[in-house]
């Protein structure tokens, strides 16, 4: 019994001391350098019914500054009105382009074929996916082209603060946070090791992403952000990630409850759709959490400790937490919250096999097809 309590006090105290250090290691975002020219730039963002959203959406988008920007908005098959206003901004906007998308074609999903679609034409040097919830300071596309450029790279990811969040849902997302910061290092390296991607802000230099096929390698992919990474990382360009918590923000998991809503389509799918990993990820999870806050009715003194080292995982929460400009409660509280992580992989492949697939933007795909579509 006791080398398996010895085993979780050291595992749970190297994940702490991880977490804690790389949250900070993680970079900022750089300023814009002095004089830099603008940045010849094209951002594509997919839209799915989004009336009461989206005219905000391409206005904060026309307005970034210190770039020489192009806006594409694809109409995915909206039909409640995008459409119209849409239209009506094209109208009194030479930089804004939409594309409109009537009928889906067949082994396409919904937003690789709208962003496949929106970036087919560009010319500019830089092209960014975005998404209608991300808001950008007026500088921060600028910012990071410039960064990109200094370190020689081809593909950027920022990563966001969350706006109308609880409390309890801070704290999830910072648990599932967490899990991308052990990333972060391996992908910032001198010799990069890993890859990631963020859909609210994906920027590629464009004759890369023209290098690796676009989006027609990743149109059965429900993680296509992630994928795209993967796919630039395994041609041999270079990703960098900054956390730009000060200048980028999503709408994304407010609370725990809508956290494993929002990833309800992505956690099977992230594991590949591989049942027994998903489970032995899910229940396995569930089981490690629920030794550790036993620990002390079995264990002892010797249980204390293991109960003890894992709470200290709320220390990089709680530096996470400083950076995000919030309350380092939400960050104490990230070794209860991370209990919502094998529950959302639990819930999403119960979901996805319950209905033998995933339904998104309106239209169902077969897990069959979305096995067969996957990048390999």
């Amino acid at each position: 019994m006791s080398w398996w309590l010895l085993a979780l006090t050291v595992l749970w105290l190297a994940v702490a001391v991880h977490d804690f250090l790389a949250v900070r290691k993680l970079p900022s975002l750089p300023p814009l350098p002095p004089a830099a020219p603008p940045a010849d730039v094209t951002v594509v963002m997919a839209v799915r019914d989004d009336v009461h959203h989206v005219e905000e959406s391409v206005r904060r988008l026309l307005a970034q500054q210190h770039v020489q920007l192009r806006l594409v908005v694809v109409d995915d098959r909206s039909q409640d009105g995008t459409g119209e206003v849409l239209a009506r901004l094209a109208t009194a906007e030479p930089r804004l382009s939409i594309v409109t998308v009537r009928e889906l074609p067949p082994d396409w999903l919904g937003k690789s074929h709208a962003l496949q679609l929106g970036a087919a034409t560009v010319r500019t040097r830089w092209l960014l996916f975005t998404d209608g919830d991300a808001q950008l300071t007026p500088d921060a596309l600028a910012r990071a082209i410039a960064a990109a450029e200094a370190a020689n790279a081809q593909h950027v990811s920022l990563l966001p603060t969350h706006r109308r969040t609880s409390l309890l849902g801070r704290a999830g997302l910072l648990a599932f946070q967490l899990t991308v910061q052990r990333r972060v290092a391996a992908i910032n390296a001198a010799k990069q090791r890993t890859f990631v991607g963020t859909g609210a802000f994906n920027l590629v230099r464009s004759d890369a992403y023209h290098r690796i096929g676009g989006h027609l390698p990743l149109r059965l992919e429900v993680v296509d952000d992630v994928w795209l990474g993967y796919l630039l990382f395994r041609a041999g360009f270079r990703t960098r990630v900054w956390f730009a918590g000060d200048d980028f923000a999503i709408d994304w998991g407010g609370t725990p409850r809508e956290l494993v809503r929002v990833v309800e389509k992505n956690m099977f799918a992230v594991l590949r759709y591989r049942t027994p990993l998903a489970l032995l990820a899910g229940f396995g999870g569930l089981a490690l959490l629920a030794a550790t806050f036993a620990a002390p009715l079995y264990g002892g003194g010797l249980g204390w400790l293991v109960l003890a080292s894992y709470l200290l995982t709320g220390l990089g929460g709680v530096a996470l937490a400083r950076k995000l400009h919030w309350d380092a409660l939400a960050g104490l509280l990230v070794p209860f919250a991370r209990v919502l992580l094998p529950v959302a992989m639990l819930n999403s492949t119960w979901v996805t096999l319950r209905q033998g697939g995933v339904r998104w933007r309106g239209t169902f795909y077969p897990l069959a097809l979305l096995r067969r579509g996957q990048v390999r």
